[in-house]
């Protein structure tokens, strides 16, 4: 993670580096030297295109807060954003109206450094479900969300519905705006319990069980691309992407942040809302990589990824594994629309420096090598945990959480030794010593495993080289 993502801003110009200070002041940040300027990257391209439609740069708004109303599309775009979704347009009343007080974030404020450090842990829940806009208004406001644009960033409309009549009537009205794509809901942790089976009230289920007669209407009707989004709670995501594509879908997005629930034991009852609602944040990049990468091997139509953006390193990690252009909610939640500056010329940086031309040349990159974990190396020999006892300070974390029992604190100075005979270098101690005494090497010509045993069996690598 780039220092500029903790710390501060790439500046625009010169002119603006008193203000910049003075922001970094007002909040007890630390200045740094300014990251290189994106206009100075003249050699790469970060732009993407998708479904014939332009973005100036691969980051994206997701459809939340960030995103409710043309004044806060526009502020988007203008602080570097390549383009947002708004929020969704959906017919139940009661998702207008907005609870007071509707966010709680987990685990941030009691991290070590927080603010100057943001932590990849934290989890932000909310309750705030649907634009609160009517019908009418939503189809004002994109109006407005373009005219404030214009060609320098892309607007995205969302809608979700729960019967075909009430899609078919928003598709009309969103063929009536200057969106330049449209968003198909199908995810929203809000709009139901995703991931059940069980019908009638539960809307997320059913909204995927319409979801191929969804993207048929659209396919008819639409006059500008659509995505269907797929929820991340409903069994295979690449499975229905697969189903999505063949029915018709140009593009798609994947996937949407879990639903989750949190108890207070002090009070014995669910803290704070009450109700089921979306857990969201960083630590879930992983689990929408796997949905990206798998999805990315069934379908050609392009993606944009959604979910535990953290920073612009894992927009290129959604790249390398397929998708087109990466959408983003919490990281902008946590530190403002600002945060894309950093990103936009980190990206430039890092392109030129390893090469790449333009964002095609990283698209799917990753991909050969992501492989089945029988093809994994296993048994290797020689891989044992070396101690450096000069950086050692004996505090026994290795000790305690070694279940090979491999460690030992040695007087008389409680340093930590390894007994090779019973190292299984399987690496925890390394992970979890906090000055990094710890290193896992292969040690050459010492193997003391026990071969005699089947599972000390040997395994070589049988991937990609």
């Amino acid at each position: 993670m780039s220092d500029c993502l903790l710390k501060g801003w790439p500046r625009r110009d010169f002119e603006e580096k008193d203000k910049y200070h003075k922001f970094l002041k007002e909040r007890r940040w630390h200045p740094m030297p300014f990251a290189k300027r994106e206009s100075e990257a003249k050699s790469v391209d970060i732009s993407a295109d998708v479904c014939g439609v332009h973005f100036p740069n691969p980051f994206v708004l997701s459809s939340a807060t960030p995103t409710m109303h043309a004044e806060n599309v526009k502020v988007g775009i203008e602080a570097g954003w390549g383009g947002a979704v708004l929020k969704t347009l959906f017919p139940a009343e009661h998702s207008r109206v907005y609870a007071r007080p509707r966010f709680k974030v987990f685990w941030l404020k009691d991290q070590p450094g927080y603010p100057q450090h943001i932590p990849r842990s934290y989890t932000i829940t909310c309750i705030e479900d649907a634009s609160d806009l009517s019908p009418e208004d939503y189809e004002k406001d994109v109006n407005e969300s373009k005219k404030l644009v214009g060609e320098n960033g892309v607007v995205i409309a969302s809608i979700m519905a729960s019967d075909m009549e009430t899609w078919e009537k928003y598709m009309d009205l969103i063929n009536g705006t200057k969106a330049d794509m449209v968003e198909l809901n199908f995810g929203c942790p809000y709009a139901g319990e995703p991931g059940t089976k069980e019908e009638g009230p539960m809307l997320g289920w059913k909204l995927l069980q319409m979801g191929e007669e969804v993207v048929r209407l659209g396919k008819r009707k639409l006059a500008i691309p659509f995505s269907p989004k797929v929820s991340s709670q409903v069994g295979e995501v690449d499975i229905w992407a697969d189903k999505f594509e063949k029915a018709g879908a140009p593009c798609l997005t994947l996937s949407h942040r879990i639903s989750g629930i949190w108890i207070d034991i002090e009070k014995a009852r669910p803290y704070p809302f009450g109700s089921i609602t979306g857990f969201g944040g960083p630590y879930l990049i992983g689990f929408s990589l796997k949905w990206v990468a798998k999805s990315r091997r069934k379908v050609s139509v392009p993606i944009m990824a959604n979910m535990g953006v953290y920073d612009w390193q894992d927009v290129v990690r959604f790249i390398m594994v397929g998708a087109d252009v990466a959408q983003s909610c919490s990281a902008v939640m946590i530190q403002g629309y600002d945060i894309v500056k950093a990103w936009r010329a980190m990206l430039a940086k890092f392109m030129e420096e390893h090469g790449y031309s333009s964002l095609k040349d990283m698209k799917g990159i990753a991909l050969p090598y992501i492989v089945a974990a029988d093809k994994v190396e296993r048994g290797a020999p020689g891989i044992y945990a070396v101690v450096n006892e000069d950086k050692c300070i004996s505090c026994g974390i290795c000790k305690r959480t070694c279940f090979h029992f491999a460690m030992e604190l040695v007087p008389p100075n409680n340093k930590a030794r390894v007994n090779l005979k019973k190292c299984a270098g399987c690496g925890l101690c390394a992970e979890l010593c906090p000055v990094d005494a710890i290193s896992i090497e292969k040690l050459a010509n010492l193997d003391l495993y026990p071969r005699s045993k089947p599972y000390h069996k040997y395994f070589p690598y049988t991937g990609p080289p």
